[in-house]
């Protein structure tokens, strides 16, 4: 009966090993998998990250571009009304000119 008691005891304690065994594996397969998850999302944050500065920064890009065509044009005009005005006051000169020297 002894020797029973004393097989009882040493399975129980093989069987306890075992337990602990499979949930220190189980334990680190939770852990290797939240590692792994914890990654592909400071990655996928990270690539959304990547896009939305990409998206700001064309943005910014684009408006830049459309100030800088709306400016070039406002200069296009001014340019253009400046020799307009220097015409005319070219033809006003050489009248000035012509009537002192008749």
């Amino acid at each position: 009966m002894v020797q029973e008691t004393i097989r009882a005891v040493k399975e129980a304690e093989e069987q306890a090993e075992r337990k602990l065994q499979e949930a220190k594996a189980q334990c680190d397969a939770i852990l290797a998998k939240a590692k792994d998850d914890a990654a592909a999302a400071q990655e996928a944050a990270r690539q959304e990250a990547k896009a939305q500065a990409d998206g700001a920064m064309e943005q910014a890009r684009a408006k830049g571009q459309s100030e800088l065509d709306a400016s070039s044009q406002t200069a296009e005009k001014e340019i253009e009304a400046l020799k307009a005005l220097a015409g005319q006051k070219e033809k006003a000169a050489i009248e000035a000119i012509i009537s002192q020297l008749v």
